[in-house]
């Protein structure tokens, strides 16, 4: 493949992004209606998000009941489709109501975000008295009335009947807080479609791992080393920021529920900056950029002491792997100008992953509508990345492997003309000996 065509591959690629970015963005579905603050149930086919009509109390002191939350004057309104509050240390309580005018009683509220570390879920029934659901990472995973990463809740409105809810919600992750409204037909097409693409994307992944796996073994090449760790823990990296690590590796432990976003991002950092190292040959093109990404490794190792001590690390790990990243693609720009091919393989499915991580981010900062593009753009980059990966790798080898032939054939010619010199000298010497 030559420059030309990975240039453009690159900046096509880009633009593919753009454009499907664009068009997720522009959709805008409206299956419920409001009017003041509650929420009108009307459309049994689609889940919405209610994120317009709450309103929107901030706990500072994490100190609130329920008893102080409903008399409290101290509400705002949503103006966010997705309530985002940021990595935060208050807790957030919001207040909505939804009248059921469908004839169907049993509605459901979905919150795809399964790193909330508490959630608490209360209903007040006509009489006065309120009933309470709390769920979140700090239970073991039995705990959710639902065997699905997504917490999820269930409403019994009758027909034509009001209903006031409240929610209460504390993390020490991102406070993204999506809540959707549907029926069980609708809640189910939802989560069937999120478990389909994951599934896709854990295929695609197991395939890139399972196939460098074996090329490693015959080739015992190091970067191939390198890249099936990197692919090992940014798949699950990905995974767990899904919950699906939480459901199905360790459902039992909510220590390592909350810890493993912060080690496997570690993980998942270093191995890129080990694997950059090696596939780059930065002791070479790049040395002192190579040396500097080992206080990128003390950052991470600074991440995890505080996060073992219980110390909120979220917001270094992120600046950390902001950093790293900016750092590896720089190194990246420095060896591909030197003409080294397979570094603008690696330059463009690097920066193929970071479109991807920055869509994720500014969605979960609100900045971008929360969609199923914006929602998996981080886990679809990472897929497209590590294909790209595994091209660079065998573009590598060949590249690798001509060299070597190359120079087989120079020393082989070299050979041959030492085996002339030696002929042409003895028939000299030949010569003299019979003068």
């Amino acid at each position: 493949m030559d420059n030309k065509l990975i240039k453009n591959f690159s900046k096509h690629t880009t633009y593919l992004f753009l454009c499907i970015f664009c068009i997720y963005a522009s959709i805008a579905v409206a299956n419920t209606y409001l009017v003041s603050d509650t929420v009108f149930f009307k459309d049994v086919k689609h889940e919405v998000f209610i994120g317009n009509s709450v309103k929107i109390l901030k706990d500072e002191t994490n100190n609130l009941t329920i008893k102080d939350v409903i008399r409290s004057t101290n509400f705002i309104s949503s103006n966010q489709n997705v309530p985002s509050f940021g990595i935060t240390s208050a807790s957030f309580w919001l207040s909505f109501k939804i009248k059921n005018v469908y004839n169907q009683e049993n509605l459901f509220i979905e919150i795809p975000n399964p790193l909330l570390d508490e959630i608490e879920f209360y209903t007040l029934l006509p009489d006065g008295s309120f009933f309470v659901k709390k769920m979140g990472e700090y239970q073991p995973f039995s705990f959710r009335g639902y065997n699905h990463p997504s917490y999820i809740f269930n409403l019994k409105i009758p027909k034509n009947s009001t209903r006031q809810y409240y929610f209460k919600f504390k993390s020490t992750e991102d406070m993204s807080l999506p809540i959707k409204l549907g029926s069980f037909l609708s809640l189910m097409d939802s989560l069937r479609l999120k478990d389909l693409l994951f599934g896709i994307y854990v295929g695609i992944m197991m395939v890139m791992f399972l196939y460098n796996t074996f090329i490693f073994t015959s080739t015992k090449d190091r970067s191939y080393l390198y890249y099936i760790i990197y692919i090992l823990f940014v798949s699950l990296t990905q995974i767990c920021l899904q919950g699906y690590t939480f459901q199905y590796l360790w459902p039992d432990s909510p220590w390592l529920a909350e810890k493993s976003v912060v080690l496997l991002g570690v993980f998942s950092g270093i191995s890129a900056g080990e694997f950059a190292k090696s596939f780059l040959n930065t002791r070479i093109t790049s040395p002192k950029l190579s040396k500097f990404l080992n206080l990128f490794y003390i950052s991470y190792t600074v991440c995890i002491l505080l996060s073992l001590f219980s110390i909120n690390s979220i917001p270094l790990v992120n600046m950390t792997a902001l950093l790293i990243s900016l750092h590896i693609l720089f190194i990246g720009i420095i060896v591909a100008k030197s003409g080294n091919r397979s570094a603008k393989f690696f330059l463009t499915s690097w920066i193929i992953f970071l479109l991807g991580v920055i869509i994720f981010a500014l969605k979960n900062a609100g900045i971008l509508p929360y969609n199923n593009f914006t929602n998996y753009t981080m886990p679809a980059g990472s897929a497209l990345e590590a294909i790209l990966l595994s091209f660079a790798l065998a573009d590598r080898i060949n590249i690798l492997k001509k060299e070597k032939e190359q120079s087989q054939l120079t020393a082989l010619s070299a050979l041959q003309e030492n085996g002339r010199l030696i002929i042409e000298q003895n028939v000299v010497l030949e010569n003299k000996v019979e003068e």
